[in-house]
């Protein structure tokens, strides 16, 4: 996947590594290993790793073995030509009104000239000449913006570990956004069958709006951005059992709280007449009789809606593979789902219509799982794979050389992205051919 004449050639790769701080002694060292073989396989200018739950449930012990998981990315031979290296990992859960456990670390091939990183204090691009992984409490980190979503925006888990982490890069002279996002869980299998669209649709819809307005308040002007993350966008659970199950009986199973009301614990949904359920629900139960249909994609992606929401903001690849979660955890297993959610497309790689036009003019990208045939948790990373096309650049009049003019070609037309006195670029529309 190596770049041509001038082109960028990215490896963005979303992946939740829960499960990897939770069972390190199996799971660990083949997924470091498939991760490896995926960049040396690949080659690219620039690998973007973005991973969410950073140390896994119980962060608390799991964060002593992130920095084993960081060394040996750093020191892997597969990875000896990416000579600089910056990373963000949110370490700090004592902080809990800012902890995210979100973890950010991009590799910079040496045939990279022109690579640096937006510093948001300083309102400037400054280059990336070495290795560094910033880890612990991030808040006075001036070289990416993070944040925790408000706790009113998930009540039911107010300190969720919930949030994005923006930075924004400049690569042969283009500039590109790239934002690790962490977006809520449905909680209970029990509220999401109960409406479509869920409260937990409407949970995620809110933060990912966050996300992008907080974007557009950074002030700088429109670039390329990829958003990838764990998304947490799940099939319409409501939808399937309707259109799978369209005569069932609902038989619900009723438990009183500590407050003394009754509240459901458990759902089977059986056929006229029949004892054994075809659909058990519980609050993380997901049981199929008859078990998961053969191809998931042909049968589930139309319940697949949460993008619709956001279909004139974010684009996708056309998505040909299967659920990217909850997989077996379990020694040995590596394509059976867990019977505890409905499997669904959680991990994303998006971008916004100034990506979708450089996107559409590239060859060769793809979009897929990692490790299919690998141990890698309860979620199959995502990768998308994608040259960006090459633009041509003019020095502008400046004692910083790091400030440059970009035209890049865009709808027929021409961008530049030309910095100012502050290093800051600033876009304005120029003629086809300037």
């Amino acid at each position: 996947m190596s770049s041509q004449s001038g082109e960028l050639s990215l490896l963005l790769i979303s992946a939740n590594v829960g499960s990897l701080f939770e069972q390190p002694d199996h799971l660990m060292t083949p997924w470091l290993n498939q991760f490896c073989s995926k960049v040396s396989r690949e080659e690219p200018d620039f690998v973007a790793l973005h991973c969410q739950e950073v140390g896994g449930k119980t962060y608390q012990t799991g964060m002593k073995y992130v920095q084993g998981f960081v060394d040996v990315l750093l020191k892997s031979p597969e990875l000896s030509e990416y000579s600089r290296v910056r990373g963000f990992i949110d370490e700090d859960h004592e902080d809990r009104q800012e902890f995210t456990a979100l973890g950010s670390v991009y590799l910079v091939h040496s045939r990279v000239a022109d690579a640096a990183l937006w510093d948001f204090s300083g309102s400037r691009f400054h280059p990336i000449a070495d290795k560094e992984v910033k880890s612990g409490n991030l808040q006075a980190d001036a070289f990416h913006k993070k944040l925790k979503y408000p706790p009113d925006f998930f009540k039911e888990y107010p300190w969720s570990r919930k949030g994005h982490i923006i930075t924004r890069w400049r690569l042969r002279n283009r500039v590109v956004d790239i934002v690790n996002v962490h977006l809520f869980h449905d909680a209970s299998n029990l509220e999401s069958v109960s409406q479509c669209p869920s409260i937990y649709v409407a949970n995620r819809c809110r933060a990912l709006r966050h996300t992008l307005k907080k974007l557009r308040e950074c002030g700088l002007p429109e670039a390329p951005l990829f958003i990838f993350g764990d998304f947490n966008f799940r099939t319409d659970l409501h939808g399937i059992v309707k259109h799978s199950f369209p005569n069932v009986e609902a038989v619900s199973q009723m438990k009183k709280t500590d407050g003394g009301k009754e509240e459901v614990v458990k759902l089977e949904y059986r056929d006229p007449g029949q004892e054994t359920p075809v659909l058990t629900l519980e609050k993380k139960c997901f049981v199929l009789r008859d078990g998961l249909p053969s191809d998931l994609r042909k049968e589930w992606k139309q319940f697949d809606k949460e993008m619709e929401q956001f279909r004139q903001d974010l684009f996708e690849q056309e998505i040909e593979f299967p659920p990217s979660y909850p997989f077996s955890e379990d020694p040995g297993v590596t394509d059976a789902y867990m019977t505890t959610r409905t499997p669904s497309w959680c991990d994303r790689v998006l971008y916004n219509e100034t990506a979708k036009e450089l996107v559409a003019k590239a060859v060769g990208t793809e979009y897929g799982l990692m490790g299919t045939d690998a141990e890698m948790g309860d979620h199959k990373p995502v990768c998308m794979t994608v040259r960006l096309p090459a633009v041509t650049t003019v020095a502008i009049e400046s004692d910083d050389s790091s400030l440059m003019t970009t035209h890049a070609s865009n709808n027929g037309n021409n961008v530049a992205y030309t910095a100012n006195s502050a290093g800051e670029p600033s876009a304005k529309r120029v003629c086809p051919g300037c």
